[in-house]
């Protein structure tokens, strides 16, 4: 049984694999926010041991992996990142095995940046594990939906590249904090996007840049009955034009899976099917799954380059 720990910004789960099946499924509301606010790990060790403790009271663990914002300077433990272009079998290799106070050997996976350009934890295992799940083969872009979005580029041999925006976390300003407020509706409370306001959106986006863009869902309110469901869908549409620019500057020969909320996913995926570009949507179960299963091939990959041939607990420094 290997336990594995994702780190979020503002949750940490731990998920038990008995190698077919997800058999333990638990988390707490303690991530790297706590660390920063809090000027150091001590929350987050606390929660971690807990997690731990919980798992290790139904299951004997073989091996503790973490991914994520655990590794980053406000997690649990710091692991600098490694620089793509990466394969698979190198990212395996630096996995890294320290002793947590209260918790016992965790083994690390590392976040990897792009140069100077761009970073990621968390998202290299989750596309990792999708690749397998979905049988993928050449060259395929994630693009992944959240707080930021981000285009991760990816070919057989492991990861080559990524760029971020800020788009989650501007959906939620812009109908939470600003004038389009009493335009818009709580974007998690949207069950059915527009297609025709999301066109709308992007086309505006794109012929007049994203803040003209945005302030005309307050000129559609005052002047032309939009709705907020309809001003809602405008939005992500006109925040969805610079994603498609991405995935048009990586060129039509190149298949993205979309993983994410379905109010971001579907109508971006409608609107790439129609213009040509080759893409599908990851299910929120392959979704779910995507970070276990990336961690586990990572882990026997480690034990492989390690020379283990049965399950142990993470050799220490």
């Amino acid at each position: 049984m290997i336990a594995f720990l994702d780190g979020g910004t503002t949750q940490t789960r731990l998920r038990v694999w008995d190698g077919q099946s997800v058999q333990f499924d638990t988390a707490v509301l303690v991530g790297a926010r706590t660390g920063a606010v809090d000027g150091h790990s001590h929350a987050l060790r606390a929660a971690v041991q807990e997690l731990i403790g919980a798992a290790r009271q139904v299951f004997p663990l073989d091996a503790v992996v973490a991914c994520g914002m655990l590794t980053s300077p406000t997690g649990l433990y710091e692991v600098p990142h490694l620089v793509a272009p990466i394969s698979t079998a190198r990212l395996a290799s630096h996995l890294v095995s320290r002793e947590i106070e209260g918790c016992g050997p965790i083994l690390f996976i590392p976040g990897i940046r792009t140069q100077d350009i761009d970073v990621m934890r968390g998202e290299e295992t989750e596309v990792t594990g999708l690749r397998q799940i979905l049988g993928l083969r050449g060259p395929v872009n994630f693009l992944h939906f959240g707080s930021h979005d981000k285009l991760i580029y990816t070919d057989d041999d492991g990861i080559q590249g990524s760029l971020t925006n800020l788009n989650g976390e501007l959906l939620n300003a812009m109908t939470g904090a600003t004038i389009l407020k009493s335009n818009t509706q709580n974007p998690v409370e949207l069950s059915d996007v527009d297609q025709h306001w999301w066109r709308q959106g992007m086309e505006a986006a794109r012929q007049h840049g994203l803040s003209r863009a945005a302030f005309l869902v307050r000129i559609g309110g005052l002047l032309r009955g939009v709705t907020p469901g309809q001003g809602t869908s405008w939005l992500l549409g006109a925040l969805a034009e610079g994603n498609l620019r991405w995935i048009e500057q990586a060129g039509p020969e190149r298949t993205t899976v979309l993983y994410g909320r379905s109010t971001v996913t579907q109508p971006f995926m409608a609107y790439l099917t129609e213009q040509g570009f080759p893409a599908q949507i990851a299910s929120e179960a392959h979704s779910a799954l995507a970070a276990v299963i990336g961690a586990a091939r990572l882990y026997e990959l480690w034990r492989g380059l390690a020379g283990q041939t049965q399950p142990s607990r993470p050799a220490q420094p």
